[in-house]
């Protein structure tokens, strides 16, 4: 939290450490189960919908398959593999209401995460340190 109170405070911006993160998620998450064929994601990055997509175990998020990760699996073991089979970058389980500064302390705690936001028991958006700094440097072209 730090570091981005400090990148808010060099925009002349300090309240944007406490901006919820709803304001800079991306907000079209597909998810997909352990369960199912590494072919059915790859079919969503195909469509070119999403980039990442968050794995869930009975309701529960247990990580985030990425384009590169599904295709190495799909070469490795083939498209009838379970998504198990893809390494999964981490998940970090967030509000729609946290501060966009405790979430990023969260992500760079556990390095190659992502963070889910979920609100009511669903999914509705998907964050990584990239996009946070992206919005923070939009933020710094509106002022």
């Amino acid at each position: 939290m730090r570091m981005f109170g400090g990148l808010a405070r060099r925009l002349k911006y300090p309240a944007l450490a406490s901006v919820p993160v709803s304001a800079a998620m991306l907000s079209r998450v597909e998810t997909v189960s352990a369960e199912q064929e590494l072919e059915d994601v790859a079919a969503l990055f195909i469509a070119g919908r999403v980039v990442q997509v968050p794995v869930m175990d009975h309701g529960v998020a247990v990580g985030v398959v990425t384009r590169d990760a599904v295709t190495t699996a799909l070469q490795t073991s083939g498209p009838h593999a379970l998504v198990g089979a893809a390494p999964c970058r981490h998940v970090v389980t967030v509000a729609p209401s946290d501060a966009i500064g405790d979430v990023l302390a969260q992500l760079r705690a556990t390095p190659d995460s992502v963070a889910l936001v979920v609100d009511h028991g669903a999914p509705v958006g998907l964050l990584t340190e990239e996009v946070l700094a992206a919005y923070a440097e939009s933020f710094a072209h509106a002022s």
